[in-house]
């Protein structure tokens, strides 16, 4: 059994490569445990054997490309062998590969017989690494030893070892909370077109996918007015891309309820000073307010004023004779943004 049902289809999407043979994929995931346990399973022994191979293909491919060119019709080097084997070692190291498992959490994938439920395996950084390289093994026994997808499944998998939580669990986690739907990042459509979820009534996100050969963005928006700090980013993974976005989804939205707590009700004959409370708490960044003066048919004063926050892509605008107002009024609109108070609906039609 596993902890959480297996999903050949997420774990595909995270590891950005489709199994031609998906029980490749599945015994990639087997313990022995749970072989013993099932006779139609093998376990992963044999594939994390031949994935320890194919990193070290991998990581041996990356240092040659990276220090090494032929001159002269010879290979020359700038580290010396003692030099690349620290940092193959670096790169391959328990810790490392344990890390990406679990930061991404893999592990919950893992097909276990029932002593290893008992022990709670998953948690061993040896169980997480052995994943690690048996997960490399399917993929080079699957792709008949196709360098290129290796290269990014191993690229996808190390992008994310700077990572310190799994952003996209935590992100998920605070959507069930609010009672939100939880993002449908991982769907087998995912890396082919781009996904819209809705998010009850109130944060309908985007996750908005675009690649071109060397490097992946994505971004994550309210359709109702896109945060501009979380859109796009841009990373040379897929994986990461999706990462960092989430990460900083998941903070705006920490923040956001932070912000709700100190605003309990929006004041329009205090609005700005209330933004400016917000500010002076390191809540959100300082508003930029700006000023133009027309006038109507009779001469009199119309004051157009603009409010420009960090967090939101479009400006606040309103307009009224008093320049005092009307700067109160583009505040107000600033402080509905940023508590959630209005809920607009969208449908989305055709893609994005």
């Amino acid at each position: 059994m596993t902890r959480e049902g297996f999903d050949s289809s997420k774990i595909q999407s995270i590891i950005g490569y489709k199994f031609k043979n998906p029980r490749l994929l599945q015994q990639a995931f087997t313990r022995r445990s749970f072989s013993q346990e099932n006779q139609d399973f093998e376990d992963n022994e044999t594939l994390e054997f031949y994935g320890d191979s194919a990193l070290n293909l991998y990581i041996s491919r990356e240092m040659s490309e990276s220090f090494g060119k032929i001159e002269k019709n010879q290979f020359v080097s700038e580290k010396n062998e003692g030099e690349l084997s620290k940092i193959r070692s670096w790169n391959v190291n328990k810790e490392r590969l344990s890390h990406c498992i679990q930061v991404i959490g893999l592990e919950r994938f893992l097909l276990l017989g029932s002593s290893d439920i008992k022990n709670e395996v998953w948690k061993s950084d040896s169980v997480k690494e052995d994943l690690f390289e048996a997960i490399v093994g399917a993929v080079a026994i699957d792709s008949a030893w196709n360098s290129d997808d290796i290269k990014i499944v191993c690229q996808n998998l190390f992008s994310i070892s700077d990572f310190e939580e799994n952003y996209i669990a935590l992100l998920e986690e605070e959507c069930e909370k609010h009672g939100w739907e939880k993002p449908r990042i991982w769907d087998e459509n995912f890396f082919h077109q781009p996904i819209v979820t809705y998010i009850n009534r109130f944060a309908p996100l985007l996750w908005d996918k675009i690649s071109n050969t060397e490097k992946f963005s994505f971004r994550i928006r309210n359709l109702r007015n896109t945060i501009s700090d979380y859109n796009p980013v841009y990373s040379s993974t897929s994986t990461k891309a999706i990462m960092l976005s989430a990460k900083n989804y998941y903070e705006w939205l920490l923040r956001r309820d932070k912000i709700q707590k100190e605003i309990d009700k929006i004041d329009e004959n205090r609005a700005v000073n209330q933004l400016h409370e917000l500010r002076q708490k390191g809540l959100i960044e300082e508003p930029i307010y700006s000023f133009s003066e027309s006038h109507d048919k009779d001469g009199n004063p119309i004051w157009k004023c603009t409010c420009k926050l960090n967090e939101a892509e479009y400006p606040f605008e309103a307009e009224n004779s008093s320049k005092k107002k009307v700067k109160q009024e583009v505040a107000s609109q600033a402080l509905f943004f940023l508590i959630g108070s209005e809920i607009i609906f969208y449908k989305a039609e055709g893609g994005i």
